[in-house]
């Protein structure tokens, strides 16, 4: 037989064989190449792509005709945490879907009752939130004032993520370590996203 195994694991592996949680020789078995993929909640960029690919998937599963999510939708999968990852996404946009009886766009009335007691109730990061607001009403005063049509979501998103992160690196003196911690990141994911948006350490 000619089989290749991919393998997932939610913590660091060297802190589980440590810790005896993951079996050495299982470890070295498994992980010739390994990757490291950063939580849902550090790449929120990733979300409406993900959300386009399960809806497309569901429509074909369920024979449906569904086309997005509304307003609202989109804005709570944005602030989420996403503590279960893509999978939990996966969960909620397909739980919506059974709930749906000739509609095209997912409301919040479709949302799984859990996802909406925790999304609903959850507070925003008050600095993350300032950036946010802050971008989006001078984008949308730019837009009124010189009549232009709104930019693009996910480059929006990308480009208040490297806006912020560059204040916050420039707070800290370009410390890496220290800003990562500043911003509830891992030193890791720090630089996975400086290099993805093209933020040079100085």
């Amino acid at each position: 037989m000619n089989v290749r195994i991919l393998s997932t694991i939610n913590e660091d592996p060297i802190e589980a064989i440590a810790s005896g949680r993951l079996r050495k020789d299982l470890y070295y078995r498994l992980g010739v190449v390994t990757l490291f993929i950063p939580p849902l909640r550090e790449r929120k960029e990733d979300i409406l792509p993900l959300v386009d690919h399960f809806i497309a998937k569901y429509n074909e599963r369920f024979q449906m005709e569904v086309k997005g999510l509304s307003d609202e939708v989109t804005q709570l999968l944005l602030q989420y945490d996403w503590p279960g990852n893509v999978r939990e996404l996966e969960h909620i946009i397909e739980g919506a879907m059974n709930l749906m009886i000739g509609e095209d766009l997912i409301d919040v009335r479709h949302l799984p009752f859990h996802f909406r007691q925790k999304s609903l109730s959850a507070p925003l990061s008050s600095q993350i939130t300032s950036v946010y607001e802050t971008a989006t009403s001078d984008a949308i005063e730019h837009s009124v004032e010189e009549q232009q049509p709104l930019r693009d979501l996910k480059d929006y998103l990308l480009e208040a993520e490297k806006m912020y992160i560059k204040k916050a690196l420039e707070r800290n003196k370009y410390h890496v370590t220290k800003t990562a911690e500043k911003l509830g990141l891992s030193r890791q994911s720090l630089q996975y996203r400086m290099k993805r948006l093209g933020i040079s350490a100085k």
